[in-house]
This record gives C-alpha cells, structure tokens and sequence, in this order.
C-alpha cells in the first residue's frame, strides 16, 4: 500500500506530501526527516503566522472593498474579488495547518481527523486551481478590452463574469475531487497518526492513476495558465505598443478612447507583473513535489530536502498577499477602500492620516 506517499504528485501545501513510501514510515524516521534546529524552527513559525495575518487581512480587504464601494462592482474586480477568495482560502486552509504539522510536530503527526485530511486537501488543491484559472480569466478580460476596444458588446460583461467565476469554481472543484477520496488519515505509530494519499481503490492499477492525476495536475494548474498569460499578456504588450487610437468624427468619443487607451496602457506592466509573481512563486515547490521525485523518488534522503521545501513552500504561500499589496500600490481606488477599512478595523490608524495618499488620484479611474 501507498499510504505514507503519493501525495508528492501535485501542488499541494503541506510538508507530509513530500514523503513516498511503499510502507508506512515509522516515527523515528519521521522525526529525523522533518528535524529544524530551534532556531530555525522559531524563525518559521515568525514568518508564517505573521504571513498568515497578513494574507487573511490584505484578502479580506479587497473583498470588503469591491463589495461595499457600488463604482468598484465591474465586472473586471469581480474576477479580482474570486482571486482574493482563492487566496483566502489558501491563507486559511494551506497556512496553518502546514506550519502546525511540522514546525509544532517533528514527526509529522495529524490530530485533526481524517474527515479533515480529505477535506483540506481537496480545499487546498482546489485553491490552486482557482487562483491559477481566475488569472487566466482576468487576462481574458483584458485582452477582450484592448483588441475590442471599439465594440462593448462583446466584452466581458459583469454577468458574463459571474458566469466565468462559476465555471472556475466547478473546473476547480472537478480538477480537486479526486483527492476527496484518495487522501485519508493512517497510522504510522501506536497513537501517532499522519495524513497522505492511498491510490489502492484503483487496485493495480493505482499506480499508473497517480500519475495521470499528477500530470494532469501539472499541466492544467500551471504549464496551460502560465501559457496562456503568456500569449494574452504578449498579444496586449504588442497591439498596446504597436497601435494607433482609430480617427474619430466625434472628438469626445475620441478623447474618451484615447483616455482609455493610455490608461490601459499603463496597466501592461502591472499585470506582467502579477502573472510573472504567480509563476515564480509556485513554480519551485511544483518542481520539488511534482517533478524532482519522479526522477529522484530517494527525495526523503537528501541532508537538505526539508529546507529546500521550506524554501519553496514558504515562497507559494507569500503569493497570497502579493496581489492586495500590488492593488493598494497600482489603484488609487483601490488604496482609498483599504484605508477606509483600515481605520474602521483598526481604530488606532486614523483615515485621515491617508487622505493625502488618495487624494490626488481617487477622482481619476485606475483599470486593473
């Protein structure tokens, strides 16, 4: 049986799934392999729980202020606030839980159920899922905008949005499922439990599943998005630099897409900016949990290995806050919602000490 492994096969978040085993690993083992030094240990354990705070703080936020400001409801920071949700999700479900694990427990042992193993590792594959495939519906958006620019009819409107972060939720959900059923809770000492993947419902054949699933995982949460940003954000770069605004008879009508022309324009190296951020991120803990054990499967064995994951995990998961901090430094609108919120969730910090910071730019529009 492979209960101790298999969950090396896929972006998932917590430091069990860097174990494949074909027996149950014992405690000792365990112990050795996920061994930090005190202050090492103390050191993450800083990191994550201020990281934590901050995903759920800057997350919530833009929820907050895409809800609660009506000229911030479009149909563009509607996809916005379903990324926020996905990096919520991540920063309550992936987080704490992997941190706990092995920082608080050297020897990796679960104590919360194995309902909750399925569970957490359904959300959090889930997670990813969503936050990959909501980026490649922004650029989407985007792309729409600029190489249709005359013709509205045509653009993403805010039910078509609803209707894409509907189909990106049922796509993450159909892509997590199968680890609902094939992660589970087994004991690898008297009373110590720990919490990974068991393929053998597939029989012989459990093997060969695992590894379809993890490719398809592979292909479909980071090589297919990260192309598609790719070629849309390119195409953008290219027609935004290469292009002329259209003549018009009306010079109203030509200052209005002159205007939004410009202003989408400087949003080309924001939004290079986030798809970039979003790959370098993922892609070293993709490759140390997907890639490397295929080819290296005594992975466990490596002096250094624990490290290298803390590196790469640590990394993924500082995603979370990456884009509300990029929202609140590129939309002025956007900084005018966190302060507001800010001073009402933190009543020390008073709004008007922002003011100036918005001031000079909340009557101008900022596309993202």
């Amino acid at each position: 049986m492979d209960e101790g492994g298999g969950v090396l096969t896929r972006i998932t978040t917590t430091a069990t799934h860097m174990m494949r085993t074909t027996e149950n690993p014992q405690i000792e083992e365990l112990a050795h392999i996920y061994y930090l030094p005190p202050a090492m240990k103390m050191l993450c354990i800083l990191f994550y729980s201020v990281l934590c705070v901050c995903c759920v703080y800057g997350n919530v936020l833009v929820i907050l202020v895409v809800v609660y400001f009506k000229r911030l409801r479009t149909a563009t920071n509607i996809l916005i606030l379903n990324l926020a949700v996905a990096d919520l999700l991540i920063s309550v479900f992936c987080i704490p839980f992997s941190y706990w694990q092995v920082l608080i427990f050297d020897d990796q042992r679960w104590l919360f159920g194995s309902m909750m193993c399925s569970l957490l590792a359904f959300l959090q594959a889930m997670a990813v899922f969503l936050s990959a495939w909501t980026l490649v519906v922004i650029s989407f958006d985007r792309w729409m905008a600029i190489m249709f620019v005359l013709t509205p009819s045509i653009r993403i409107t805010m039910r078509r949005a609803l209707y894409l972060v509907a189909a990106t939720w049922i796509f993450s959900i159909l892509m997590a499922l199968p680890l609902l059923f094939t992660t589970r809770s087994f004991e690898i000492s008297e009373g110590v439990e720990n919490c990974g993947e068991n393929w053998t419902y597939f029989g012989d054949a459990g093997e060969q599943v695992r590894k379809v699933y993890s490719s398809m995982v592979v292909i479909l949460q980071y090589i297919v998005p990260q192309a598609v940003l790719i070629i849309t954000y390119t195409h953008i770069g290219i027609k935004m630099w290469n292009s002329r605004v259209p003549g018009m008879q009306n010079g109203a009508t030509k200052k209005m897409i002159v205007d939004r022309h410009e202003s989408v324009k400087k949003l080309v190296p924001m939004v290079i900016l986030i798809s970039a951020l979003f790959a370098l991120c993922w892609l070293p803990l993709l490759i140390l949990i997907n890639v490397i054990p295929e080819f290296y499967p005594n992975i466990n064995s490596w002096g250094y290995i624990l490290y290298l994951w803390w590196f790469a995990h640590g990394l993924a998961m500082l995603h979370s806050i990456v884009n509300p901090v990029i929202y609140f430094i590129r939309n002025a609108r956007f900084r005018e919602g966190f302060c507001f919120f800010s001073s009402k969730l933190l009543p020390c910090i008073a709004f008007s000490e922002f003011r100036l910071l918005t001031d000079n730019t909340s009557r101008r529009q900022a596309v993202i």
